[in-house]
């Protein structure tokens, strides 16, 4: 179980202002040896001779040999990436999604990575149930069979998210039975999970192929009832990190781990960030 982060740690509600050098660089001096990226159609893109203030990418339009270069520079390996723009809220954006998650894919494997993780749009209201939100389930289901025929290698894990079509383990459990594909499962966030009130570990105990990313926060209600939740240090939260370790420890799956803390402000993130790596590594080795 070797845990690496995802560059969205290195932003704070909504504020992209580091360099991916200067992120990269950040993370390793953390302590991480491996990041997952992010392409979200719109975001800036990087060429080798413009690299703009901000790690959230639009890596399907960027110069990916220069983005290897950077990552490797920073001495970080590219253990997975993860994609935006799926969106199945209606037949009509069908295509505009399964071209999306193409590109994703496409990335993904210039840079040399197989685990895609996806967004997979948002329901009506958080806490629906799964079957008053069915056809977005199938719909969805059917994007991911639509592009896992052309990409063979790659393993798909659409993040199980608050307010998101996939929200709850009976969501991730349909979700999983309506693919038709083997290499389609979930990104397990655990944050997520404490939020919508879900013992995620579950699905690592029943389905272990089928979660190719775990996705490692720690969720808090708001204080101040602005969210719906705070991500905090890892170990600092709500969120039963240690019963997930449990459930995922020995398990000879092909995953990756990565560590996320959101709501934490860019001055104190790298102490934050090594913290809960430093948390999440005792974790794993109290069981060896």
């Amino acid at each position: 179980m070797k845990f690496s982060a995802i560059i969205h740690a290195m932003t704070f509600e909504g504020q992209d202002t580091l360099s991916l050098p200067e992120a990269c660089a950040t993370l390793r001096d953390c302590g991480f040896e491996g990041v997952m990226l992010m392409s979200i159609p719109g975001r800036p893109t990087l060429k080798a001779d413009d690299v703009p203030d901000a790690c959230l990418l639009d890596l399907a339009n960027s110069d990916l040999d220069a983005v290897r270069v950077i990552v490797d520079d920073a001495g970080l390996e590219i253990v997975g990436l993860y994609c935006s723009g799926i969106d199945p809220s209606s037949a009509e954006g069908f295509q505009a999604s399964v071209q999306s998650l193409t590109d994703g894919a496409r990335v993904a494997r210039e840079l040399g990575c197989h685990h895609l993780g996806h967004g997979g749009g948002r329901s009506p209201s958080p806490g629906l149930a799964t079957d008053a939100k069915l056809p977005l389930v199938q719909r969805l289901a059917q994007i991911v069979d639509a592009v896992a025929t052309e990409f063979e290698e790659m393993l798909f894990a659409v993040d199980a998210h608050y307010h998101g079509v996939i929200e709850s383990v009976a969501d991730c459990e349909r979700y999983i039975g309506e693919l038709e594909t083997d290499r389609g499962g979930i990104l397990l966030n655990t944050g997520h999970m404490t939020t919508c009130r879900q013992d995620g570990w579950t699905l690592i105990e029943q389905y272990p192929e089928r979660v190719p990313v775990i996705g490692w926060k720690d969720h808090v209600p708001d204080p101040d009832a602005r969210k719906p939740f705070l991500s905090i240090e890892l170990g600092a939260g709500d969120t039963r990190l240690e019963r997930y370790v449990q459930a995922a420890r020995g398990q000879d799956v092909d995953r990756v781990h990565v560590i996320n803390v959101e709501s934490v402000g860019m001055q104190e993130k790298p102490e934050a960030l090594r913290a809960s790596l430093e948390h999440m590594r005792s974790l794993r080795d109290a069981g060896a």
